[in-house]
């Protein structure tokens, strides 16, 4: 049987982390979700080639496989898309290459399932497809399904406005190869909006549950990145301590750690540094004296200069932190950024190579846009902003008012 991993998207909620690599190449505790599929297949005896669908960056995906990956012990097919071509195109695209039934995977899914268990459950009904269900927390992101009791989805509503179940479908299935005969080939086709329902309406679409000790996370937005470290790091916790601190990093005695917490290797922490619980600090990276980090993943050389406090935020590969900044609530920065000393940012996200002198823009005031006026906005920051940054921004936004796109995604540009 061949599995497909489908890592061709271009991760645009993940920006700017996915601007410089592919989503499936986004890591969790320094190791790209790729990476973590591939070590889940290899355990499984029915699959013996795995097909990559790429498009965007595929490059970064070939190279991390020939470099990192070149002792995988199955065969790693690529099928290049030439155009985007969604899910159900990519399915299309590879159909030469597949057998009677195949195993999909969404290359930005975060899990330790064993696939095996739904290969096992499609063999055993007389359904076209089979997907694998799990539960979570908000259902109006995802595709909600409700089963019969044999396991035959009945319904299927993608990201529905009121959901009427907590059972998502997540991004797994076995598929027939005949549905193939239902996609168009070349164009854009997303397989749960357009394909799935149809089976479902023709009662062909059975669901196997995630059993409720499987962890399970879509990789799609910073929150999620942050979920799936804080799983990471708590199954760590459980199985060799509240923190890991790798041989060849340097950790002075005067530091605090308070776990869980994760020190790759390579990295140097200076004295009297603080590290609170679900904090990652990537390989070789640099936090200088009394730097404050809490909640915080540090993708890797990265330079966190003194009295700096990091809190709630992601920082990509490469990026320097100057003294005395304050990071925090959620600010995303791209990879190989520097922000200058004694600047206080909540909340941005910042371009990957920027260069933060200033408070340029828009820093998370959730105000409707058609209020963000200096003349209409009121004399105090709402959300409690630091007098000095309120007054900058009402001064920027004088000047050039942020627009819709930039209110919503929070852009330091």
């Amino acid at each position: 049987m061949k599995a497909v991993i489908l890592a061709g998207g271009f991760g645009t909620r993940l920006r700017p982390i996915s601007s410089t690599r592919p989503k499936p190449m986004v890591p969790v505790l320094g190791k790209p979700n790729l990476q973590y599929l591939l070590e889940n297949l290899e355990k499984i005896k029915e699959i013996d080639e795995i097909i990559l669908s790429v498009h965007y960056m595929r490059g970064e995906i070939r190279e991390f496989i020939e470099e990192k990956m070149s002792d995988y012990p199955k065969d790693i097919r690529f099928v290049n898309d030439p155009m985007p071509l969604e899910t159900g195109g990519a399915l299309k695209n590879v159909e030469e290459y597949v057998s009677d039934e195949f195993l999909v995977i969404y290359g930005d899914v975060f899990t330790n399932f064993n696939f095996a268990e739904l290969i096992e459950s499609h063999k055993k009904n007389d359904g076209l497809i089979t997907v694998a269900l799990t539960k979570v927390y908000d259902p109006e992101k995802y595709g909600v399904v409700i089963t019969d009791e044999e396991g035959k989805v009945v319904e299927f509503e993608e990201k529905p406005k009121r959901p009427k179940t907590n059972l998502v479908d997540a991004g797994i299935y076995v598929v027939d190869k005949e549905i193939l005969k239902e996609i168009p080939r070349g164009k854009e086709v997303y397989f749960e909006r357009e394909i799935l329902p149809k089976f479902v309406s023709q009662g062909l679409v059975y669901g196997h549950k995630m059993p409720k000790e499987n962890y399970w996370v879509d990789l799609g937005s910073p929150e999620d990145l942050f979920y799936a470290h804080q799983i990471a790091l708590d199954e760590i916790a459980r199985e060799d301590g509240y923190f890991t601190i790798k041989e060849d990093a340097e950790v002075p005695e005067d530091v605090e750690i308070q776990g869980p917490v994760y020190i790759d290797s390579g990295a140097k922490v200076g004295h009297r540094v603080k590290i609170k619980a679900y904090t990652y600090i990537g390989p070789n990276t640099i936090i200088e004296d009394k730097a404050y980090l809490k909640r915080s993943i540090l993708i890797g050389s990265d330079i966190i200069k003194e009295k700096s406090e990091i809190k709630d935020s992601i920082l990509g590969e490469g990026v320097v932190i100057g003294k005395n900044v304050i990071l925090k609530e959620g600010a995303v920065v791209g990879d190989y950024a520097k922000v200058y000393d004694n600047l206080v940012i909540y909340g941005a996200k910042i371009l990957p190579w920027k260069k933060v002198e200033e408070y340029e823009a828009y820093i998370r005031i959730k105000l409707d846009p058609t209020k963000v006026r200096p003349e209409l906005t009121p004399d105090r920051c709402p959300l409690g902003l630091p007098e000095c940054i309120y007054k900058k921004f009402r001064a920027i936004a004088g000047e050039k008012p942020p627009c819709d796109e930039c209110i919503e995604n929070q852009w330091l540009f």
